[in-house]
């Protein structure tokens, strides 16, 4: 299985639903950014960007959209391992060796991963995204 067909699968099933609350909470709070963004590709004399393209871009450079959630979901991911490693060695690891070991072998995955699974959504419910940010980037604030 690819990692595109785990993430759809994932979708469908509604694993990935609060990435959509998610998507929507960070795009109303950075609407004006996005705009921004948007418009200074053009001013750096780049060929305009469309509003979907400016979203995407700009979730990628961010690297994020609910960095709590995130973080809770890499602490998951390292106290699995911890579990793990003390199965195999049938005692309880040094934590701080399993966190360093996790953040050198995984977390760049981890979160190109998570990023891919964003964009993923975001292009499923693109139309209502792109609604949610017109509606946002108009609004005073």
């Amino acid at each position: 299985m690819t990692e595109i067909d785990e993430i759809r699968t994932k979708y469908e099933s509604g694993e990935l639903d609060y990435i959509k609350a998610d998507l929507e909470r960070f795009i109303i709070a950075h609407a004006q950014e996005i705009e921004r963004y948007r418009r200074d590709q053009v001013e750096r004399g780049l060929p305009p960007i469309a509003d979907d393209t400016a979203i995407k871009f700009f979730i990628i450079q961010n690297r994020s959209i609910n960095p709590e959630r995130e973080i809770l979901e890499q602490v998951a991911e390292i106290e699995r391992e911890k579990w793990i490693q003390g199965v195999k060695t049938g005692s309880a690891p040094d934590p701080q060796a399993v966190c360093q070991e996790w953040a050198s072998k995984y977390s760049a995955g981890w979160r190109s991963h998570r990023v891919t699974s964003i964009v993923y959504v975001f292009e499923r419910e693109k139309d209502r995204y792109l609604r949610i940010l017109r509606e946002s980037a108009c609004a005073p604030g």
